[in-house]
């Protein structure tokens, strides 16, 4: 695994790991650092480091989408939020299984929090998608989304430019796991200029989930 900063470094996984459960983390690594891993299907793929949780966990997503366009759901809905999603799905039985096994088996699980037909729900993901409150903090909650205030936005989306994806040379839309909160069939996503907008949830659009060490 190859560490870009300043100069481009090697750093094996469970060392950068141990560095972050240490408190130590601050010395490899840094908000916009970049790790390149090595896909299973042999393709190379890059994720951004987007900060420190806490003291002793390290956020990261990927720097651009990962496989294909894909659904949130089958159907034009946002029912059952994306814990019952067709999105959900993807990323936890298709996408994955593409994370090298060292990575896999290092991941720390993300607790989510959503609100869903009145009720809180709980639930724990070691690969999932960012929400809204992660890409564009509280600016538009409400409008589009609603409160996330167990989340706020990563320094690494602070600049609507850094919020844009690709795949294969060209500027994808790509979802985010927040249910658009004006309309029952979307969910909100990020569109090419880095700003924030909506599909039907039927709609493809790209995939750029994020994990934590």
């Amino acid at each position: 695994m190859k560490l870009t900063r300043k100069a481009e470094s090697t750093i094996g996984i469970r060392e950068l790991k141990e560095a972050i459960m240490s408190g130590r983390g601050a010395e490899v690594i840094a908000p916009g650092d970049e790790l390149e891993i090595v896909l299973t299907n042999g393709e190379t793929a890059a994720v951004t480091f987007a900060g420190f949780i806490g003291q002793e966990r390290g956020r990261f997503i990927f720097s651009d989408c990962l496989g294909e366009r894909h659904v949130m759901n089958n159907e034009p809905t946002n029912e059952g939020g994306y814990f019952k999603s067709e999105g959900r799905r993807h990323v936890l039985e298709d996408l994955l299984p593409l994370l090298p096994e060292e990575l896999r088996e290092a991941l720390e699980p993300r607790n989510i929090m959503e609100l869903i037909d009145g009720e809180v729900v709980e639930y724990k993901d070691t690969l999932w998608l960012p929400s809204a409150t992660d890409v564009f903090g509280d600016k538009y909650a409400g409008s589009w989304y609603e409160d996330e205030g167990h989340d706020e936005q990563l320094p690494i989306f602070r600049r609507e430019r850094d919020r844009v994806k690709e795949s294969d040379g060209e500027t994808w839309y790509w979802w985010l796991r927040s249910p658009y909160s004006s309309v029952s069939a979307g969910f909100v996503n990020v569109d090419t200029s880095g700003t924030v907008n909506y599909y039907v949830a039927y709609a493809l659009s790209g995939f750029a989930p994020g994990f934590d060490l």
